[in-house]
């Protein structure tokens, strides 16, 4: 019995594998308009699902050979994919009404184009990319007021080789084998949070405000009403809802599914193309 279409594996040459994952990228770049149709969008957001999947696949194999540079310029596409994905998922949910949700697709896009250009040389133009999603920020959203949470460890670790980090030779952001070398934080408290012009997280910032007739939102300027027995009093101590903390480094990695929900698989069940294996490196 021969495989299902979405378990098929096929063995390419690199190079074949390369351009295969650069017109997933350029297809998806063609789209991310807001005239584009959010059907085509999404279809095409699930082929990235799929791209990204087999970068992926891709990057394992050439680890099993010690092969880092190749490893590294498979991180490289898993980032870009990432990116081009959560801005097709930005101009969606901007159409669909839900302006915070596209704010974080928009920081996930940002972040997955640093990130590219940090795990391989091969995404230096990722920086033009970049500049694009920095002009989307000033131009299709209101100016927000971003936040910075200080905090103090016991210690810091390394996530490539679990040592001191003030102790090994890894450099964090550089990647190492395909994948990134972070910092990690043990027995963190908080210290302080302030109010930032330039935050090393934009999605770490005032999400609303408390008025008199409830909370409005930075984004939508929507007002929540009160709960019962919630109040307003000119000269109060201002009060807000704010994002200090968020623990996912890599949410331009996060699927089609986890951000717009489940039941667009089934109406888009046939956009995913075949896993791509390349050959031995």
């Amino acid at each position: 019995m021969s495989e299902p279409r979405q378990n098929q594996s096929m063995r390419v040459p690199l190079d074949e594998l390369y351009a295969y994952l650069n017109n997933g990228i350029s297809d998806a770049e063609n789209l991310c308009f807001l005239a584009r149709s959010s059907k085509r969008q999404l279809e095409q957001c699930l082929i990235l699902d799929s791209l990204l999947y087999n970068a992926t696949l891709n990057k394992h194999a050439v680890i099993r050979h010690s092969e880092e540079d190749l490893a590294n310029l498979f991180l490289g596409f898993e980032c870009v994919l990432g990116s081009m994905r959560s801005e097709l998922m930005m101009w969606i949910l901007l159409k669909r009404d839900q302006p915070n949700e596209a704010w974080e697709r928009l920081v996930a896009a940002q972040m997955g184009c640093i990130d590219a250009t940090r795990a391989h040389r091969g995404f230096v133009n990722c920086g033009q990319r970049l500049k694009v999603l920095e002009l989307f920020e000033d131009k299709l959203f209101p100016p927000q007021v971003f936040l910075s949470a200080g905090f103090v460890a016991s210690r810091l670790d390394c996530s490539i080789c679990g040592e001191r980090y003030s102790k090994c030779n890894h450099l964090r952001g550089k990647p190492y084998m395909g994948e990134f070398c972070e910092v990690i934080h043990r027995n963190i408290r908080g210290d302080h949070i302030a109010i930032v012009k330039t935050p090393a997280d934009k999605r770490c910032r005032v999400v609303s405000v408390k008025t008199k007739d409830g909370y409005r939102n930075k984004l939508s300027s929507e007002t929540t009403p009160h709960k019962e027995g919630g109040s307003f009093k000119e000269g109060d101590p201002l009060e807000a809802n704010t994002v200090l903390l968020s623990t996912d480094r890599y949410p331009y990695l996060r699927s089609t599914e986890e951000i717009l929900g489940p039941q667009i698989l089934a109406s888009n069940s046939e956009a995913a193309p075949d896993k791509l294996a390349a050959g031995e490196p």
